[in-house]
């Protein structure tokens, strides 16, 4: 059974206080009316007495002038008159004894002096009846006397009865006032004690809930309470229960997550090293310590014992460091909140490394075999066609055109695999100048005149007039071309119509090739240049190998330029290539002027010699041929040459130590060499002057015309002697000369007693905005020929103008490397 005092602990809290207060209100209303009551009663007795005393007085006083008229009328002679005066008022004198008698009534001492008076007055008026009796006349005057004492006697006593009125009506105002203030402190006393009951039922259970509060907040998800006190504090008690187990469980189910974790952390292959806001490692797992043994909790993450990059320079990507005989891959993230911190990821990709190796060795190996041999074709059917136009018949032209043709076909198959394999490597290369397009498609235009033909389909081409040059490659762009040409013939059915357009205006030339295939749908469209995605063809004749459109879009990407695409199912396709403009003062290629110069050319491959020597002859360059590196030294050392030409995979001594040998030797360290190699192995030789196989006739000439003008490449470097320790290890790596000035006066005397191409200059000194201007270099490479370091990472505000931006050491050698890798020129030097 529940008992009263455990049912009213269970009662709502908000209930029991509307209950107290409407009975404290009830009480103290009924407390007021009551004393209001007896207050306006006391009053009202007061002021009826009041009344009434002051009625009876006043008839008294009636009454007593009265008589005191009868008296008067004694003491005058008896006549006619005087009896009527008598007669008159002895009735006015019975009125007025009547309503003295009835005023008088509710006082027994005034009820008896108005019968007195009464009676007086009345044995007067009968005695005066018979005025000529003396006796009767002084009776009468004893009557009246009598009457008139005993009116005076209840005037006297009305203001008696007053003044008791008065003081009867203030001791039960006092009273009134009294209960009211009692029976209001008896009820503010009831609440009160009521409260103090109320807060007895709930102070336990909240000092429950509190300790168990606090002591759950210090760590013991174990605390519960014993719900009780009123209905709220109970379901908070109930709540608190609830809320413990859930924690409990989560805390259970983050314990065995955090163990997983843990076991998961101390299992991975990777390493994983944390640390705090203060590059400091809080935390390794054990994988970490096999890569990075130097590293320990407690030790700085960049300390002399750890291999790990720059934090800022890591955030950037990922950063491959060789450590111990390991290639690792790192990678770092910062941790959010306010402590901050980053974590590390290590990554042993030794034998990924080994493979990238292998398969460039085997990209070069296989470049070099498939390559040498149709450049030799390429070249010898260029020059057939060039140099026996008239002993040649017009079908055997067309023969030519032909092959040529074909070996071009042959070329691109093969490239389009190596370039997707450079593409991956960022090892591609553009040699952006001032190009008018027009010819570029011209040619794919006829190079796919025989495809077309085979399938009945038609080749419009539509070239606009008024077109500012374009900064592109042609020989990219004529890829680009091809490519799309190429697509548009595969999945287009027979007696469909190919439209190749060429338009532009001054900030663009865009190439646009439109079929009336079978068109895409909006997913394919989605997916069309991803790599080795295919559409279904109209027909069995066009397999491709998914590569075209996703070489399209990475050379576009790299002229910085777009390509959009708009098609639909049963309408077509369009493929739209926009190129930017070539910026205003860059002409076109001219023929360079190298007659008189006599270049060295190297190759292991005779043919390949042959078809260099005959590319310059046009030049009036002047050539010997040789087929190894030692009787290339040889030559060198006996004959005077301006340059040599110079194939890096040579059987014997190759490409690399002929030019370690012209560099050690004083008379020839000065010597310009270009190397004519493939493309994936010229992406060893940083600074290098270079020419990818297959031969590109403008190519080889402008490199050749550049390499004579600037000489040996060299790069200026000007900065404080302070960086030196600090910069000279990466410029050693770099492998290529360079000159060390310290002041605006000495950059301008180097730039005069010798040609520079690059110049390195250390931001953060005040006279870098002197250096900028007094700066004079020789090279023809396009982009960023000055490169912006500070090794705090920032340079002064008077060097924001230049639009270079300031990069770290690292960051900065990094981009002095893609500088002197390009190889990139400009018409005209």
């Amino acid at each position: 059974m529940i008992r009263p005092g455990q049912r009213f602990a269970q009662q709502s809290i908000a209930r029991t206080l509307r209950a107290a207060l409407l009975g404290l209100t009830v009480a103290l209303a009924a407390i007021g009316a009551v004393g209001v009551a007896a207050l306006y009663d006391s009053r009202q007795a007061y002021e009826d007495t009041l009344s009434q005393t002051s009625a009876l007085e006043v008839a008294a006083a009636n009454l007593q002038s009265t008589a005191t008229a009868l008296e008067a009328n004694l003491a005058q002679p008896r006549s006619r008159a005087a009896a009527r005066f008598v007669q008159d008022a002895a009735r006015g004198f019975d009125r007025l004894a009547e309503q003295t008698s009835r005023l008088a009534a509710d006082d027994a001492a005034s009820r008896t002096l108005a019968q007195r008076a009464t009676t007086a007055q009345g044995e007067a008026r009968v005695l005066t009846q018979d005025p000529t009796s003396a006796a009767r006349r002084r009776a009468a005057r004893r009557a009246l006397r009598s009457a008139g004492g005993a009116v005076a006697g209840l005037a006297s006593r009305q203001r008696v009865r007053r003044r008791e009125a008065r003081h009867r009506a203030t001791s039960r105002s006092r009273a009134a006032l009294l209960a009211i203030g009692l029976g209001g402190g008896l009820a503010l006393v009831a609440v009160l004690a009521f409260l103090t009951v109320l807060i007895r039922t709930m102070r336990r259970p909240l000092d429950d809930l509190v300790d168990a509060t606090r002591r759950m907040s210090a760590g013991d998800l174990a605390v519960r309470v014993k719900p009780a006190g009123p209905r709220e504090l109970s379901a908070l008690g109930e709540a608190f229960n609830v809320m413990g187990e859930d924690l409990a469980g989560a805390g259970r189910r983050l314990e065995a997550q955090r163990q997983r974790l843990a076991t998961t952390i101390e299992s991975l292959g990777d390493g994983l090293v944390i640390c705090d806001g203060h590059d400091r490692v809080i935390a390794m797992n054990p994988r970490a310590g096999q890569l990075v043994p130097g590293l320990s909790p407690g030790a700085l993450a960049h300390g002399p014992q750890s291999p790990l990059s720059e934090l800022a320079q890591t955030l950037a990507g990922e950063v491959t460091i060789v450590h111990n005989a390991t290639t690792i891959a790192v990678t770092v993230a910062r941790l959010g909140g306010p402590e901050g911190g980053a974590v590390w990821t290590l990554r042993d990709i030794t034998e990924r490394a080994r493979l990238e190796r292998a398969k460039s060795d085997f990209v070069a190996t296989a470049s070099h075999e498939l390559r040498s041999p149709l450049t030799s074709i390429k070249g010898f059917i260029e020059l057939l066609g060039a140099t026996n136009t008239e002993n040649l018949t017009e079908r055997q032209e067309e023969f030519i055109r032909i092959a040529l043709q074909s070996t071009d076909r042959l070329v691109d198959l093969v490239n389009d695999l190596l370039d997707v394999a450079r593409i991956e490597a960022g090892e591609f290369e553009l040699h952006l100048r001032s190009s008018d397009l027009r010819a570029t498609v011209e040619e794919v235009a006829e190079l796919m005149q025989p495809r077309l033909r085979d399938k009945r389909q038609r080749l419009v081409l539509d070239i606009r007039q008024a077109r500012p040059p374009a900064l592109a490659d042609p020989l990219r762009v004529r890829q680009i071309v091809m490519n799309l040409v190429t697509n548009a013939h595969v999945y287009t059915a027979e007696g469909g119509t190919v439209t190749l357009r060429l338009e532009g205006d001054a900030s663009a030339t865009r190439i646009a090739v439109s079929d009336t295939g079978r068109g895409m749908s909006a997913d394919e469209v989605g997916r069309v240049f991803d790599r080795f995605f295919r559409g279904a063809p109209v027909d069995q004749r066009g397999p491709g190998t998914g590569l075209g459109l996703s070489i399209v879009k990475s050379l576009v990407d790299m002229h910085g330029g777009s390509v959009q695409v708009e098609s639909s199912l049963g309408q077509g396709s369009t493929f739209t290539v926009t190129l930017p403009a070539a910026p205003a003062g860059i002409a076109g290629h001219s023929l360079p002027a190298l007659g008189d110069r006599r270049v060295l050319v190297v190759d292991d491959e005779p043919a390949i010699t042959e078809l260099i020597e005959q590319q310059l002859k046009p030049l009036g360059v002047q050539t010997a041929r040789v087929h190894s590196g030692a009787e290339a030294l040889q030559r060198l050392r006996s004959e005077h040459f301006d340059a040599m030409m110079l194939d890096v995979l040579m059987p014997g001594m190759n490409g690399i130590d002929v030019l370690n040998a012209v560099r050690a030797d004083g008379a020839l360290h000065d010597l310009p060499i270009i190397f004519v190699s493939v493309s994936s192995t010229l992406a060893r030789l940083g600074g290098q002057w270079s020419v990818p196989k297959p031969i590109d006739r403008q190519r080889l000439t402008d490199v050749l015309d550049a390499a004579i003008q600037a000489q040996r490449t060299r790069l200026l470097v000007v900065a404080p002697d302070s960086v030196r320790p600090e910069l000279t290890p990466w410029l050693d790596q770099l492998g290529i000369e360079y000159r060390w000035e310290t002041e605006p006066e000495g950059t301008a005397r180097a730039g005069h007693e010798q040609r520079f191409e690059v110049a390195l200059v250390h931001a953060a000194m005040s006279s870098a905005p002197a250096v900028l201007e007094r700066l004079e270099l020789s090279g023809r490479r396009e982009g960023h020929s000055v490169v912006l370091f500070s090794t705090a990472g920032g340079g002064p505000a008077s060097l924001s103008a230049t639009g270079a931006p300031v990069l770290p050491i690292r960051q900065a050698v990094e981009a002095l490397r893609k500088v002197l890798d390009s190889s990139r020129l400009a018409a005209g030097g």
